[in-house]
């Protein structure tokens, strides 16, 4: 497991002072990463040997909002797996106290064969620790299929939100969600918000954004022609006054 401390700065910030979900999932990023490479496993040696961790899933209570300017400590371990399946979890602390709580669930992926390894694939594995009695809650199928769907925006994907792997760095999903939902919900703010990623994007690609609306939740999917890139549930509590 591993605890490190950030300061939230104005590039992790939207215009109204408030962090960005991507932000947080950056720092959720960074710390999986650093926790993996205290067991001697690094992207580096991974890419070597032609493997990479890939997240199929990330779910995100928010209880507080961080806000430019905030210390946050971001707390993070390899809970358990499930198959072939890690589940990793993270909570999320401020000087104002509990911010937020994340399941992330990833896999490991051959990148020759584009095929799923098991976990005991990863010469230098970290310990099971089950620290977590509950994941975050999350939603198995969000679209029923041939749902109906309304246009919400287009994004272009360009070399900017490309990662080392190639494809799309998972962190800007949450973005092209926050897109998606924005103007719609301008007055509620946001509590929940799950991720569900089907296909990786590339350089070149642009993603149709449509969703359902409802008063208090959004689903939203992103199609790359006719393939789905992810699929997205965000629910909403109304903003504090003041």
């Amino acid at each position: 497991m591993l605890i490190k401390k950030y300061i939230i700065e104005e590039k992790h910030c939207n215009a109204d002072g408030s962090v960005k979900l991507s932000a947080l999932q950056l720092f959720m990023q960074e710390c999986a990463g650093e926790d993996f490479n205290n067991y001697g496993t690094t992207g580096d040696e991974m890419r070597k040997n032609g493997m990479a961790f890939v997240i199929t899933r990330v779910s995100m209570d928010i209880f507080r909002e961080i806000r430019l300017g905030d210390k946050v400590e971001v707390f993070t371990a390899h809970d358990h797996s499930e198959g072939v399946s890690l589940i990793r979890e993270f909570v999320i602390t401020s000087q104002n106290g509990y911010c937020c709580r994340a399941t992330t669930v990833w896999i490991v992926l051959n990148l020759n064969t584009r095929r799923i390894l098991r976990p005991n694939a990863i010469e230098n594995y970290p310990p099971t620790l089950n620290l977590f009695k509950e994941q975050v809650e999350s939603e198995k199928r969000i679209f029923a299929k041939d749902e109906v769907t309304f246009l919400a925006g287009e994004v272009l994907i360009t070399s900017e939100y490309i990662d080392e792997n190639g494809h799309v760095n998972n962190t800007y999903y949450q973005d092209f969600v926050a897109k998606a939902v924005s103007e719609r919900y301008s007055d509620k703010k946001i509590n929940h918000v799950q991720i569900s990623y089907v296909h990786e994007a590339f350089e070149g690609a642009t993603l149709a954004l449509s969703g359902i609306f409802e008063e208090s939740k959004a689903r939203i999917k992103a199609l790359n022609g006719d393939d789905c890139c992810f699929e997205a549930v965000v629910s909403f509590t109304e903003k504090d006054n003041g």
